[in-house]
């Protein structure tokens, strides 16, 4: 345990005054024990689930790392698990004074188009408060919902949740996955010949692809291309098989599919038998007597010299 916790002045200033209590009696133990999420809650008289939430607000804001949380990936609980706080007007009257939840709240009435009421402001707030997310992560989620035409705060939940379960809490996080929908999704659904959004299966398909293979958008286009040929549909199945090998064959580039088509010709023609010559007809074997019958070669000189011998005869 230690004997001795320092506190910098920014985050006397800056995270106590927006940070909720149990949060911060959470940093404090930590950082005084470096106990487990057991420990520390039975020291607090809280839950697991309290210190985890807890520390998954510390780690996003970059107050605590991996090894003074302590606790095992498998220990955090899926977010959808807790329900959402909610806030007393004198609650977000006192955060609101915040500036950065000041500039969250002017940025969502331009973004969105409308005044804030009470439970508006009480939803976002909770987006940094309850899901971590830091405030310049929400300003790009709610740029990423208004693009697309969802400005209802229930749809901005859900992806918040989401993105909050995916692990997007830093700034390029946040544009690499919203360049990941905008551009990857729609490139490799149009290479299917299909012209809609996607629906789940089809999403962990596609970012099995771009995100934990790492494939470039045009190699999983030459996948959907073939794969349409192939099959005569959008199969995705059949597509993963083909990326599947792609990746085992350590393709980086359209150039290195081109490469393995090349050789996979190569390997084949080598492999295939030479072309033998016409088969010729051998003399024992028996002649078809229409097709092979010989024809006499008649003298006609020597037929009219003899129907006139015959004709004196008579």
């Amino acid at each position: 345990m230690a004997d001795e916790i320092r506190l910098s002045k920014n985050f006397i200033e800056t995270e106590l005054p927006v940070a909720p209590p149990l949060y911060v009696s959470v940093y404090l133990m930590t950082l005084a024990t470096g106990g487990t999420a057991a420990e520390v809650a039975a020291k607090l008289g809280a839950t697991e689930t309290d210190v985890l939430y807890a520390w998954g607000y510390w780690k996003g804001k970059g107050y605590l790392q991996e090894k003074e949380a302590k606790q095992e990936k498998a220990e955090q609980p899926r977010l959808l698990s807790s329900e959402r706080p909610d806030y007393t007007p004198a609650e977000l009257a006192q955060v609101g004074k915040h500036p950065d939840v000041m500039r969250m709240y002017q940025s969502a009435q331009q973004k969105l188009g409308k005044m804030l009421n009470h439970n508006d402001m009480s939803l976002l707030f909770s987006l940094h408060d309850w899901l971590g997310l830091p405030f310049d992560v929400i300003d790009l989620l709610l740029s990423y919902c208004a693009a697309n035409g969802h400005t209802g705060m229930r749809y901005v939940e859900k992806v918040a949740i989401g993105w909050a379960e995916e692990g997007i809490t830093t700034e390029d996080q946040a544009v690499e996955y919203i360049e990941m929908r905008r551009t990857g999704f729609r490139t490799i659904l149009k290479a299917f010949g299909q012209n809609r959004l996607p629906v789940a299966t089809e999403e962990t398909y596609m970012k099995k692809w771009l995100q934990e293979y790492k494939l470039p958008v045009d190699v999983v286009k030459l996948a959907c291309e073939r794969t349409v040929l192939q099959t005569g549909k959008a199969s995705f199945a059949y597509a993963d098989k083909i990326l599947e090998n792609w990746r085992n064959a350590d393709v980086k580039s359209a150039a290195d599919v081109e490469e393995l088509d090349k050789a996979f010709a190569a390997k084949k023609a080598q492999n295939s038998p030479a072309e033998k010559p016409a088969a010729q007809t051998s003399p024992k074997q028996k002649q078809n007597r229409f097709i092979n019958y010989t024809q006499s070669e008649w003298d006609f000189a020597e037929l009219e010299r003899l129907e006139r011998e015959q004709r004196e005869k008579w």
